[in-house]
C-alpha cells in the first residue's frame, strides 16, 4: 500500500560537497514542520559522498535519486525531482545552504492562509564564512521593493530567487513550468521569468529571513562558469529565452529592460577583457529582436576595441560602459535603502 502523500515536497540537487549537503539536510530534519519528503537528486557524486550521506537513508522521508539521463546539471535534477514530487506544496533548495528552524512551517502556512497565491516569497539571508547573517546586503532577495518584478528580472536585478519560494505543485504542472536543461547558468531567472509571464499569482510574506544563501561559494562558482568559452551557447540561449518569453506575453514593452539585462551580463562576462567574436554574437542576437539596441551594442563593442589599443583591457571595457555602471551602482544602493526602509516600517521582518 502506498504511503500517505506528504504536504510538502523538497527538491534538492546535489553534487559532492558532502559536509555542506549534510548540514543542509540536518537543518531540514530539525525543522518544526515535519510533514515533508526530501527528494535529494544526485548529479553524479563520488562513492565517498554517497557513503557519507548513507546514514540519512534511515529517515523514511528522505529519498535519494540518481540522475540517470543527460544532460548533467541542477536543472535536469530539479525536473527529475519535480516529476516525482507527491506533496501539495513544492520547494526547491540548494544543497550547500541552510534554513532556519521554522522555515518550512511558515512557508506552508503562508499558502494555506492565501489560497489565491500559486506561490509565496520569503526573504533570505546569507551564509558568509560559514556564519548565517540576516542583515540586508546587495545579495538579499525576497523583499517587495520593485514596482514591476518582470522588469526587474529581465534587467537582472533579481527580486527573488527560487529558494525564496514555496509553490503549489499543481500550479507548476498545470502551467507547464519546467527547468530549461540547456542552461548552464541563469536557470533561476529563466524559471522565474517564465512563471511570472505564465500568470502565476504570488505574494511576498513579511517575515524574518528564513534561508541562508552561501554567497561566497555560489558567486565564485557562477563567475568562473559563465565566463568560460564552453558556456557561450548557454548564455546566448538564455538571452533568446528572455526575448521569447517576454515578446510572446507582453510584446516590446520590456525591450529597454531586456537591453539593460544584457548589458549587465555583458559587463560581467567581459570584466577582464572583451572576446570580440562572442561579443558580436550577442550584439547580433539583440539586433534580431531590437535593431536599435543591437546597433548600440555594436557601437559599444567598437569603441571598446578601439580603446583597447591604448588602454588596459578592463579600462577599455569600463569607459564606454560608464553610464551603465553608474546607473547600476545607484540601483544597488537604492535596493539596500528600500530594504532597510521596509524592515524599519514592518516589524514582522525582524521577528523570527
Amino acid at each position: 500500500m502506498e504511503s500517505k502523500s506528504p504536504q510538502l515536497s523538497i527538491v534538492m540537487p546535489f553534487y559532492g560537497k558532502k559536509e555542506l549537503v549534510g548540514q543542509m539536510m540536518d537543518s531540514i530534519i530539525t525543522n518544526s514542520f515535519t510533514d515533508w519528503e526530501l527528494l535529494a537528486v544526485d548529479d553524479g557524486s563520488d562513492d565517498a559522498t554517497r557513503a557519507y550521506l548513507s546514514s540519512y537513508t534511515s529517515d523514511p522521508r528522505i529519498h535519494f535519486i540518481r540522475r540517470e539521463r543527460n544532460p548533467k546539471g541542477a536543472t535536469t535534477c530539479r525536473n527529475i525531482g519535480m516529476d516525482q514530487a507527491r506533496g501539495e506544496y513544492l520547494i526547491f533548495f540548494d544543497s550547500d545552504d541552510r534554513i532556519t528552524p521554522t522555515c518550512l512551517q511558515h512557508r506552508v502556512r503562508a499558502l494555506q492562509e492565501h489560497p489565491q497565491w500559486d506561490f509565496a516569497i520569503f526573504p533570505s539571508g546569507i551564509i558568509l564564512d560559514d556564519v548565517y547573517r540576516d542583515e540586508p546586503t546587495s545579495t538579499s532577495y525576497g523583499y517587495p521593493i520593485f514596482r514591476d518584478d518582470i522588469a526587474a528580472f529581465v534587467r537582472r536585478t533579481l527580486p527573488f530567487v527560487v529558494c525564496n519560494c514555496i509553490y503549489r505543485t499543481a500550479a507548476l504542472r498545470e502551467n507547464g513550468l519546467r527547468w530549461d536543461e540547456q542552461l548552464g547558468s541563469q536557470q533561476d531567472s529563466d524559471f522565474n521569468i517564465h512563471a511570472l509571464l505564465s500568470g502565476l499569482h504570488y505574494g511576498y510574506e513579511p517575515s524574518a529571513p528564513d534561508y541562508g544563501y552561501r554567497i561566497a561559494y555560489s558567486q565564485s562558482t557562477l563567475s568562473s562558469r559563465i565566463r568560460s568559452e564552453a558556456h557561450q551557447e548557454s548564455v546566448l540561449h538564455a538571452f533568446r529565452n528572455s526575448y521569447s518569453y517576454v515578446h510572446a506575453a507582453r510584446g516590446t514593452k520590456y525591450d529597454a529592460d531586456l537591453f539593460l539585462g544584457i548589458l549587465h551580463l555583458y559587463n560581467f562576462i567581459f570584466t577582464d577583457g572583451i572576446n570580440q567574436a562572442f561579443a558580436l554574437r550577442i550584439a547580433q542576437l539583440v539586433e534580431q529582436h531590437n535593431a536599435l539596441h543591437g546597433r548600440l551594442l555594436k557601437l559599444l563593442i567598437s569603441v571598446t576595441l578601439l580603446l583597447g589599443r591604448f588602454l588596459p583591457a578592463k579600462r577599455a571595457r569600463q569607459v564606454p560602459m560608464l553610464p551603465f555602471l553608474l546607473w547600476s551602482r545607484r540601483q544597488e544602493k537604492n535596493k539596500l535603502k528600500h530594504i532597510h526602509k521596509l524592515i524599519k516600517t514592518t516589524p514582522s521582518y525582524t521577528q523570527p
